[in-house]
């Protein structure tokens, strides 16, 4: 009885495992099938605009007196007077008497000089008296042509000779007593002062310092080629009053942010070798603002002065050019490449000219056509080709 169960249950058994392996054989699982989706990368681009632009040009320095200069006394004696005008930062005008020496000496060589030259002038008359006499009497004797000594000449040049002498020294004399009073050559400020009151000088003893207010002056370097952006006048025959590119001038003085306006007025003409830069000046018409307070006193002036010595940032004002084309500097590749976008979607890198190049920009003269989208970020390492999805941003 046992034997029977159990070959029935090993029947069982194995219809259950072919019953199984049917349903496998003719009903195999089922698995999801996946489409391969690709997903082109996303590019920032600019569309091509051209512009018309002033190209201004940025450099810096320091400002300066056009003139400055020592003041020197001509003479020597002791000083009796100074100019409340004369100490460091005291303005002046032309012609003012900054320090006078005593003239008593001079005045004394004056006196005699006009003594010695009335005395010349006693000694020629009389010469001319003489030789007329001389004259006379020999056309009265009758005997033959005179020679000059018969009719005094070589002395009556003598005199002559002895009178222009004499009222040469005279003008010496009267020079050297001009100089006693040391006069301003200009309008201008004083630097330093050397010199007090009462104190023996020497001439040619320095006096003190001094320098123009009428004119302050910066020079400022450039390359090569930022001068092909700017006029500014380098001509050997152009007129002194020819005035270049307009200049503005910035700095923080006295608190707050100044600014002032000057022109370009000549090229010093030289490639430094060290650096191969080009220094153009600016000239700034008034520096202190002298000229605006005394047309209007009441009022004042605005403007700050322009001390000398300062550091000043200039912005050079450019010529315009037209049909540029303004783009990051991130869209430049090497070799002046630019990547724009094709009408596939694909990038193509072109060459192109660049006219400036800038920390954040560049700026394209020729290359680019109105309407093109040039790459701009999105790839690290764009290819030639490539298929991209485009995206436009703003300038």
């Amino acid at each position: 009885m046992k034997t029977r169960q159990q070959l029935l249950i090993a029947l069982l058994i194995a219809m259950a495992g072919g019953l199984a392996a049917f349903a496998i054989v003719n009903s195999p699982p089922q698995t999801d099938q996946q489409e391969n989706i690709v997903t082109l990368p996303s590019v920032q681009v600019i569309k091509v605009k051209p512009e018309r632009l002033r190209m201004d040009v940025h450099s810096q320095g320091r400002v300066k007196a056009q003139t400055e200069i020592d003041l020197v006394t001509g003479v020597s004696g002791n000083i009796i007077k100074i100019s409340p005008a004369f100490v460091s930062g005291g303005f002046f005008k032309k012609g003012d008497a900054l320090v006078s020496i005593d003239p008593a000496e001079y005045d004394l060589r004056v006196a005699q000089a006009q003594a010695r030259v009335m005395e010349a002038q006693y000694q020629l008359t009389r010469e001319e008296a003489e030789a007329e006499q001389a004259r006379d009497e020999w056309q009265h004797l009758g005997q033959g042509e005179p020679n000059s000594l018969n009719l005094r000449i070589p002395q009556l040049k003598e005199k002559k000779a002895k009178l222009a002498a004499e009222q040469e020294e005279l003008k010496n004399a009267r020079l050297l007593r001009q100089r006693t009073d040391i006069r301003a050559p200009f309008n201008g400020r004083v630097r330093n002062k050397e010199v007090g009151m009462g104190q023996y000088l020497s001439s040619g003893t320095v006096l003190g310092r001094i320098y123009s207010s009428d004119l302050a002056e910066v020079r400022l370097p450039l390359t090569t080629h930022e001068l092909t952006f700017i006029d500014f006048p380098d001509l050997p025959h152009r007129s002194h009053a020819e005035k270049g590119a307009q200049v503005k001038l910035t700095a923080h003085y006295n608190r707050q942010q100044q600014t002032w306006l000057g022109h370009i007025v000549r090229s010093e003409g030289v490639v430094d070798q060290d650096t191969g830069m080009v220094v153009l000046v600016a000239q700034i018409p008034d520096p202190f603002g002298l000229d605006a307070k005394k047309t209007n006193p009441g009022t004042g002036s605005s403007a700050a002065s322009l001390p000398i010595g300062l550091y000043v940032e200039a912005s050079i004002k450019g010529r315009w050019f037209d049909d540029l084309v303004i783009l990051p500097a991130s869209a430049l590749r090497k070799n002046n490449q630019v990547a724009v976008v094709d009408q596939d979607s694909r990038l193509r890198f072109r060459t192109v000219e660049v006219l400036r190049r800038e920390r954040e920009q560049v700026i394209i003269k020729a290359g680019l056509n109105v309407g093109e989208h040039v790459f701009v970020s999105g790839l690290h390492h764009p290819v030639d080709g490539m298929s991209v999805k485009p995206i436009e941003i703003a300038p």
